[in-house]
């Protein structure tokens, strides 16, 4: 009977109708032979919505292991594609445990730990583990760099996604469409002269209309009030220009080639890297003015 009145919900009707179809675009762009323009980005759009749509309808504390599992994914292919030594395996081994403590400080919503659980503790224990690897002391600035970077840029900013969700899941699936819309119209959008960083906020910025549009449309669900949705609307292009600028150059020296993406070389990071400087700004702009 309780899972009937959930399903009668239009908001919970609605996530499900839109996992529904993100696992039938997912599929055919996996298993079909037919090539889908944004195949591969549907894949990691549908673990977002799976995310919220199990946090709606079975628990939040199994929802959150997803996100968690998307975050492995993404740092396993991010320490397949830099160049570290192999003396530093424990750094990078204390980076992948810091996941489940993140999380698990997510799950029992220890708002205090988990903010600063990456940015405290495992940037003073990566460095330690690092030193503990022994070897040459020559790159181990590099190194511990490398890792840090890694570890705050794909599980810590991607753990935000995880506490948005724990607030409100249509604050977090909202967070998830307008950075699509942006991406969508971003890469419909030709390219004009001028700054790289400037042509990619113009083209992200042609979409601050639809992110508006798409704020007030949920703003109910979301509990977002008229201004904070109008806010969040025109914040969110800007920001995932930004973060898109940023990666690029990052893609590129790691050797990401955009044109042959393909997992464990460069398309998890990819995919997404548009949510990446988003998630933690939009995270605390709605816990400091809404919660």
């Amino acid at each position: 009977m309780g899972h009937l009145i959930i399903l009668s919900d239009p908001a919970t009707t609605t996530l499900l109708a839109a996992l529904l179809a993100l696992s039938l675009l997912a599929a055919v762009a996996r298993f079909g032979n037919v090539r889908i323009p944004g195949g591969a980005y549907a894949q990691y759009l549908w673990v977002f919505f799976l995310t919220f749509a199990v946090a709606e309808l079975v628990s939040f504390r199994v929802a959150v292991w997803i996100l968690a599992a998307l975050s492995f994914v993404a740092l396993r292919e991010y320490f397949t594609l830099v160049d570290i030594r192999l003396q530093d395996r424990l750094g990078v081994l204390g980076a992948f445990v810091a996941i489940p403590f993140m999380t698990y400080f997510i799950q029992i919503e220890w708002y205090g730990m988990f903010i600063i659980s990456i940015p405290v503790y495992a940037f003073l224990v990566v460095p330690f583990l690092v030193a503990l690897g022994g070897g040459q002391a020559q790159g181990t600035v590099f190194s511990v760099g490398v890792i840090v970077f890694g570890l705050f840029l794909l599980v810590y900013c991607m753990g935000h996604i995880a506490y948005l969700s724990l607030d409100s899941t249509w604050r977090a699936a909202f967070l998830i469409l307008a950075v699509t819309l942006c991406d969508f119209v971003s890469a419909r959008i030709p390219t004009t002269s001028g700054h790289p960083l400037l042509r990619r906020v113009a083209r992200c910025v042609a979409a601050v209309p639809l992110t508006v549009g798409l704020a007030l449309l949920l703003a109910g669900w979301a509990e977002l009030p008229v201004f904070h949705a109008v806010v969040l609307g025109a914040m969110i292009p800007p920001l995932v220009a930004i973060g898109n600028y940023t990666m690029s150059f990052i893609e590129t020296d790691l050797g990401i080639k955009t044109k042959r993406l393909r997992p464990g070389k460069g398309q998890v990071l990819d995919c997404l890297e548009s949510f990446l400087y988003v998630a933690p700004v939009v995270f605390h702009y709605t816990r400091y003015y809404l919660t």
